[in-house]
């Protein structure tokens, strides 16, 4: 399996348009942060509540809401090297939870990515009212804006290629 965490440094190289090759190579430092961001949020070295399978499974339901197929197969393809994948491989397809701690997660991650503007404190309260900790909280708000930026970061290159290709 190639690298997951080097998509965006990759880009360039991927390109098929001369001149987003060139834009990319001029912010090939930029493209190194968005993947170590990724590897960040979805690896971090301590995962508190969130163990990593999960956080991969919310990355790609994250990715395929916001219409990224590409991107939904990068983070599914390292889901299935990691401990744990087929207790959440259910999150990843959309599914809903059967508990209230998978409920407020997933409530929270699909409200973010789908209705900004909807998200509340409540959803906040919901999270630590099923038991994830402050951190936890900061870490899950971390993963899902890191994954919705990378999803328009892949739809705005997809899309400059289209047009100028």
């Amino acid at each position: 399996m190639s690298n997951p965490f080097s998509t965006f440094s990759s880009l360039s190289e991927s390109s098929h348009s001369g001149e987003m090759k060139a834009a990319l190579a001029d912010r090939a430092k930029i493209m190194q942060l968005c993947d170590a961001s990724g590897q960040a949020v979805v690896t971090p070295a301590a995962c508190g509540n969130l163990p990593h399978a999960q956080r991969c499974a919310i990355a790609i339901r994250i990715a395929r809401a916001n219409g990224s197929e590409e991107l939904a197969t990068i983070y599914a393809n390292l889901l299935a090297t990691m401990e744990g994948a087929a207790q959440v491989a259910a999150i990843a397809d959309g599914a809903g939870a059967a508990d209230a701690r998978g409920v407020a997660i997933l409530s929270y991650v699909d409200t973010v990515t789908l209705t900004p503007a909807r998200a509340s404190r409540e959803h906040i309260d919901a999270l630590l009212g099923a038991g994830l900790t402050d951190s936890d909280v900061v870490s899950l708000a971390e993963l899902v804006a890191c994954i919705n930026f990378q999803a328009r970061v892949l739809a705005g290159v997809r899309l400059v290629e289209e047009t100028f290709a």
